[in-house]
């Protein structure tokens, strides 16, 4: 077996397959750990998941549990939540995922990848772009949004929102998300993390200039002592691509799995992750496994979102503001 891309979803599928007996190596042209652009946040639902699948991990989180909801610049409500958000630094914590596979002697290889060829026996050569190369049963990408394994597989290139980023100064332990006109199909948020905060904004169209213009109309000032702390831009999937075959399977946000209201993907790149790895062991379908967790969600979210980012949704969310307990269970239904 054969994993592009050793973030979440891919160490996911790769430590479950070798603890199962299944040898497989995971590539990634990044050296870890590694800088990752996201708002890095845990919802309850995926870190139970990971718990289950991954009982002996630890890694190091900001655990959050105040939500406050804005609109065109004033606070329409703050809600405490039930359940804690844990928010991982995104470089410390994938890299303590890859390290729980290599720890069960799992097979790391840095290289980028080229090209996969389908062979006559039902195997599938993979190609690096340095010319080495990997016969395998099944090729798994899970190489992000911007997946060259679907590149190539669909021809497609993901529908993506994109969000960009920047570290500041520790402020309240508190999320924030702020809803306009302004943000097309979007938000502006403040997420709290280990060491500093995350502000951002994305949706259909965003710009560095626009976030340096908020953060200085909100006077949030940048965080000077962390590296890298100029703004910095994610594309979020938001269309989910199946790759139609059985020995090619597209895991993650390279597979668009992604949550279509909220954007958030951590807990859709553990559990396709799960996902795929079930159905290897199995010599199942991942599509027949996959579909019964994401074909209603699916369904449900991308209404949610249509309504949501709307005239009606914004006016609908300001008229909800003045009920907290009914906006805290549309959050933590998300969550």
């Amino acid at each position: 077996m054969v994993i592009i891309g050793a973030g979440p979803a891919g160490s996911t599928c790769a430590y479950l397959l070798k603890k199962a007996g299944i040898d497989c190596v995971l590539v990634d042209y990044a050296t870890f750990p590694r800088e990752k652009i996201c708002g890095g946040g845990l919802t309850p639902k995926a870190y139970e998941l990971l718990q289950e699948l991954m009982p002996d991990l630890r890694y190091n989180y900001q655990g959050v549990s105040r939500f406050k909801l804005m609109m065109d610049g004033v606070v329409r409500c703050e809600v405490d939540l039930d359940k804690e958000l844990r928010m991982v630094p995104r470089k410390e914590f994938d890299y303590a995922m890859l390290k729980q596979y290599l720890a069960i002697g799992g097979q790391f290889h840095q290289g980028a990848f080229l090209r996969y060829d389908e062979l006559p026996d039902g195997k599938v050569k993979v190609t690096l772009r340095s010319g080495e190369q990997f016969i395998c049963d099944y090729l798994v990408g899970a190489d992000g949004a911007n997946s060259r394994v679907r590149k190539q597989l669909t021809g497609q290139r993901a529908i993506n929102c994109l969000f960009l980023e920047q570290y500041v100064e520790k402020g309240p332990n508190e999320f924030v998300f702020e809803f306009s006109k302004q943000y097309k199909r979007g938000y502006y948020y403040s997420f709290p993390n280990v060491g500093w905060d995350i502000v951002g904004v994305g949706g259909d169209y965003s710009s560095a200039h626009e976030l340096r213009s908020l953060l200085k109309d909100k006077n949030i000032r940048k965080m000077a002592p962390v590296d890298n702390a100029e703004v910095k831009g994610a594309f979020i999937p938001v269309n989910t691509l199946d790759s139609g075959k059985k020995h090619v399977i597209l895991i993650g946000d390279a597979g668009g799995y992604a949550n279509k209201l909220t954007y958030e993907g951590l807990y859709y790149a553990i559990a396709t992750g799960r996902n795929a790895s079930e159905a290897i062991i199995n010599d199942k379908d991942f599509a027949s496994i996959n579909r019964e967790l994401f074909r209603k969600k699916n369904r449900k979210e991308v209404f949610l979102s249509g309504l949501c980012y709307s005239r009606l949704g914004l006016w609908l969310m300001k008229l909800g503001s003045h009920h907290p307990k009914l906006i805290k269970k549309a959050f933590e239904m998300n969550y």
